[in-house]
Order: C-alpha cells, then structure tokens, then sequence
C-alpha cells in the first residue's frame, strides 16, 4: 500500500503566495477578516464540546459528579434516553435540573 505523504511547508507556501481566490466570493476571507476567521475556528477547536453553561468562557470545563444508580434505576435512564434519542447523561442532567429548581425555593 502506498501513501503520499503531503508536504505542509509547500502547501502553505502555495496558499500565501500563488493561490487566488475569486473576486465576488462569498466565502473566501482576505485580511483581517480572515485572521479573525482563523482565530475562532481555533478557539472552537481547542476549547472542545460547546460548554454546558452559556456563561462559560471558551475552554472551561464544566463541574462534573458522579452518582452510584440502582441498577433498574440505571436500565430505566437507559431506556428512556434511547427512547427520546438522547444520551443517559442529558436526561441525568434533565432530571436533576427539575429536583433542583423544584426544591430550591423551598
């Protein structure tokens, strides 16, 4: 089996001097709106799943616990979570949501 292996040095070379891009593009990005462009595909890269918590900054982890499930308890969050095609974890999240905003007022 043969594989090419790309040169990088060369493909940036080719991109910063020799490419063009069309005119009327609606997607190609030149300057500074292209460093821009550049730096949030980055940020959105290195920070990983979009945070649980809208007021997160980029890269902040969310809290994370863990909590031992009697088994029916665990097969019931299982089968409800494929039901609704969702993940265990988002209807975890979901119910314990609902006990906190229900008991907190109390």
């Amino acid at each position: 089996m043969t594989s090419k292996k790309k040169n990088y040095d060369e493909a940036a070379d080719w991109a910063e001097h020799e490419m063009t891009l069309p005119e009327n593009s609606k997607t190609a990005r030149r300057g500074a709106a292209a460093a821009e462009a550049g730096r949030a595909l980055l940020a959105r890269a290195h920070a990983g799943r979009p945070s649980l918590d809208p007021q997160a900054k980029p890269g902040e982890e969310s809290p994370r616990r863990q909590v031992r499930l009697p088994l029916a308890v665990s097969e019931q969050v299982d089968a409800l979570a494929a039901a609704q095609g969702r993940r265990a974890a988002e209807v975890m999240r979901d119910a314990i949501t609902m006990y906190v905003n229900e008991h907190a007022s109390r």
